[in-house]
């Protein structure tokens, strides 16, 4: 099945578009965050600065920040009218002290190299024109023991019954794109419909 092209702007600058989307969306990011908090459970990460590239509505900074209260979260996206929504959110939550939302380009990271004990990177990769420069600048802005969490949808059967999996990558595919980057050696995890790229701290340069 050949990839499609998307059917939602790639930066939302529409308030009641975004709204929409926070709407549909909430409930499966949540689960998403907390899924992520594991994984970071299970590689040993205990806090320390993270970023998240193209946060939203700062979802998964929320649930990750739940589960480690000793991480300073930055958030950056292009859409202000998600990061309202998630500057609400983060407030409703308690979590002021700890996250932070700013506008900021994917693609033209406004921090100094090696600025970060985590990077996240959630549903990004297949929406952005250029990912891999994203990738580079995702390494780039990475201390060199941090930890590197990708995540995003996945082309695959689900793509045949629902159509935003079709404007996804295959998991061949997103292993390509990554290959071309300046990204670390990483390791793949994978489900019906989404896939994580891994890098260990353990694992850089």
């Amino acid at each position: 099945m050949k990839q499609i092209d998307l059917f939602h702007p790639r930066v939302f600058h529409d308030q009641e578009w975004a709204e929409g989307y926070h709407k549909r969306n909430r409930k499966s990011i949540e689960k998403v965050g907390q899924r992520l908090a594991k994984v970071l459970k299970s590689l040993g990460f205990t806090g320390g600065s993270v970023l998240d590239v193209g946060c939203g509505f700062a979802t998964v900074p929320i649930e990750i920040a739940k589960v480690f209260p000793e991480a300073t979260i930055t958030g950056i996206d292009l859409g202000e009218p998600l990061l309202e929504i998630g500057r609400k959110l983060i407030k409703n939550n308690g979590l002021e002290d700890q996250i932070s939302l700013l506008n900021g380009d994917a693609q033209n990271i406004q921090y100094e190299d090696s600025s970060f004990d985590l990077v996240i990177n959630s549903f990004l990769l297949h929406i952005v024109e250029n990912p891999i420069q994203m990738l580079n600048e995702i390494e780039r802005v990475a201390k060199p023991e941090a930890i590197i969490l990708l995540t995003d949808l996945r082309r695959g059967f689900l793509a045949y019954m629902i159509k935003k999996f079709r404007t996804a990558y295959t998991l061949e595919e997103a292993s390509g794109i990554l290959k071309k980057s300046n990204i670390s050696s990483g390791r793949f995890a994978s489900g019906p419909f989404w896939w994580d790229y891994i890098v260990e701290s353990t694992t850089r340069g």
